[in-house]
């Protein structure tokens, strides 16, 4: 019987576990782009990639015209690609779905989730000795032969 409730309580941390990783890469997002693709956005976080895509619930927009036809009748749409707000006037909003883009300048509701949000930009940071030089900051670790080393490479031989 202890044995039982163990493994009970054994299974239970595992479980709880997995929960809280998938929720440490998991966002809400009100504005997102790409939501079926590896490479979505989230809320126009700079260096943000979720891999695992955007779903469960989108953005519904009323009030919706397929882009530049301004004679089409007003629709509601489930922004099931991307939704954000037009930058040029803040009361129209851009709606994709798999059936087409959309401006939109009614209510809207909801919001989605995206999965796998990973920061996608990695930083050098020099450390306090300060001898490395001010090109290495913001730049990334991971060395890159330069163009003009590469044609020097393919001279040579």
């Amino acid at each position: 019987m202890p044995f039982t409730y163990w493994m009970t309580a054994c299974i239970l941390t595992f479980v709880a576990g997995l929960a809280s990783a998938d929720d440490a890469t998991r966002k809400q997002c009100t504005f997102y782009t790409g939501a079926n693709t590896n490479s979505a956005t989230c809320d126009d976080i700079p260096d943000l990639t979720c891999i695992q895509g955007c779903g469960v619930n989108f953005v519904v927009a009323e009030g919706c015209q397929p882009r530049g036809s301004i004679f089409a009748p007003l629709s509601t749409q489930l922004c099931n690609v991307e939704f954000g707000r037009n930058t040029a006037d803040i009361k129209t909003s851009t709606c994709i779905t798999t059936s087409g883009q959309f401006s939109c300048t009614g209510k809207t509701s909801g919001l989605t989730h995206c999965y796998g949000c990973v920061p996608t930009r990695t930083t050098h940071n020099p450390g306090p000795s300060g001898h490395d030089p001010s090109t290495w900051l913001e730049q990334s670790p991971i060395p890159v032969r330069s163009p003009s080393r590469l044609l020097g490479d393919r001279i040579q031989r």
